[in-house]
């Protein structure tokens, strides 16, 4: 049984090392000169390694400077690592952003084009017609920290008066869980919305509340001031250039975007408020 055990252990290092990919702990840049790059964990390390791979090998040829991936296995560890400052560069969301822009010294330097819309969806003929009625209502959403569910959320202060989240793992299981009635309504980005709609999957159902009179920035890229000035602005520059670019495009197709734009720090102010209600980012 030990025997077998081992086996695995051993068979599961061996495949992170063919995947290129370093677990969070295993990389300080401070000691070994590198320049660690990570992302929210939303897929899987496969994924990881296939969308974001290339982007940082692309950004470690155009500067000449060490930068290797780093994967988080879960949010606990992602959100844990992120506070104490070990990442040097980070792409996720605008929220994240602002809070490492207030607490860790991070700045922003490239983001994906376009604004955050949110929505909540319920069914059709059903007696809720304000977003406020879906005050001790069961609601199908991913958990927080997702930005959807959190901003959403916003609309109700009073953490005693807030909807109760019924868990999805993703969106599509969001939309899922409202249509076979395990909710009264579902939490989703407008455009996934407008997927389903397109593909004739919303009839009987209809939008109660959006957010598109406060949008939000997309998925940002940040950077440590630890890093030197120089070597910030060679990968902000490498970012936003569009020749060359062959490193980015598994994550710009993923992403369905052609190209990184600038992101100005006050698209982002304010909005580590959203993330209040989540362990560890309270105080």
């Amino acid at each position: 049984m030990l025997k077998k055990q081992c086996l695995k252990v051993l068979r599961a290092i061996s495949l992170l090392a063919v995947a290129g990919i370093i677990w969070g702990g295993q990389a300080n840049a401070a000691e070994q000169d590198v320049i660690t790059f990570t992302t929210a964990p939303t897929q899987s390390l496969a994924q990881t390694k296939k969308i974001y791979g290339p982007l940082v090998d692309y950004l470690a040829k155009s500067t000449g400077k060490n930068i290797q991936l780093v994967a988080a296995r879960n949010f606990l560890e992602y959100t844990s690592r992120m506070r104490k400052g070990e990442y040097d560069i980070i792409f996720d969301g605008p929220h994240f952003v602002n809070w490492r822009m207030t607490h860790i010294d991070h700045t922003p330097i490239a983001r994906l084009p376009g604004k955050l819309v949110f929505a909540a969806i319920v069914k059709d003929g059903g007696v809720i017609n304000n977003i406020k009625q879906l005050i001790g209502k069961k609601v199908c959403a991913v958990n927080s920290p997702n930005l959807a569910t959190l901003m959403i959320l916003d609309s109700f202060p009073n953490p005693v008066r807030q909807p109760v989240i019924v868990s999805a793992r993703s969106f599509k299981d969001a939309f899922k869980c409202l249509k076979t009635g395990k909710g009264q309504a579902a939490f989703l980005p407008i455009g996934f919305w407008k997927k389903f709609k397109k593909k004739g999957k919303t009839k009987g159902l209809r939008i109660l509340y959006t957010t598109k009179k406060k949008p939000l920035p997309t998925r940002t890229f940040s950077i440590s001031k630890r890093i030197d000035a120089a070597t910030r602005s060679a990968i902000q520059q490498a970012l936003l250039n569009t020749d060359g670019q062959e490193g980015a495009q598994p994550l710009l197709k993923r992403f369905r975007r052609k190209n990184f734009v600038e992101a100005p720090s006050g698209e982002f102010k304010g909005l580590s408020r959203l993330l209040l209600s989540v362990w560890g980012f309270h105080q």
